[in-house]
């Protein structure tokens, strides 16, 4: 019976966990999205201003850094920063967004951006799991936590016979 018991919640911890995690990256989905939007408006208004100049991306960062006056070298490598940090948003947000939705968590975990993780967790509210996706991983999850919890069970009880037999033939 405990045995029993161990598996169960194993299992429904597993289950809920799993359940949860195509809510937390659809959470995950929208930071990454909202936070593209704003730095590529920041990169547009950044190649506007080096187009004004006759200047292309790179030369504009590279006459910025290359500058005397310590402050627009900083203004240089702040730019070239955030021209960094959206080209490997975007990546990150496309990536997501065109995997299928089953796949969505597995493809956020394999490459996050911590940064925005971590802020979606802390706002993250669970859902429950009413779409396919969300049963499916659910179910998922639930026969993965059995497993790890027959197999916890099993060599407890493997280790208890073990035992048992030693003191038996003493």
């Amino acid at each position: 019976m405990p045995g029993l018991i161990i598996r169960v919640v194993a299992a429904l911890f597993l289950g809920l966990v799993s359940s949860q995690s195509l809510e937390f990256t659809q959470q995950y989905l929208q930071r990454l999205g909202g936070a593209v939007d704003e730095l590529r408006k920041v990169v547009e208004r950044f190649d506007a201003s080096a187009a004004a100049s006759d200047l292309s991306r790179s030369e504009a960062v590279a006459r910025l850094r290359e500058n005397r006056d310590a402050f627009v070298a900083r203004q240089g490598a702040d730019a070239e920063q955030t021209i960094a940090r959206y080209d490997a948003v975007e990546r990150r947000y496309r990536s997501v967004a065109e995997s299928a939705p089953l796949f969505r968590p597995f493809v956020a975990v394999g490459d996050p951006d911590w940064e925005i993780a971590e802020r979606a967790a802390a706002d993250y509210r669970p859902a429950l799991p009413i779409t396919v996706e969300g049963l499916l991983l659910a179910v998922a999850g639930f026969a993965l936590g059995w497993a790890i919890g027959a197999g916890g069970h099993g060599a407890a009880r493997m280790r208890r016979r073990r035992r048992e037999r030693r003191l038996a033939s003493s």
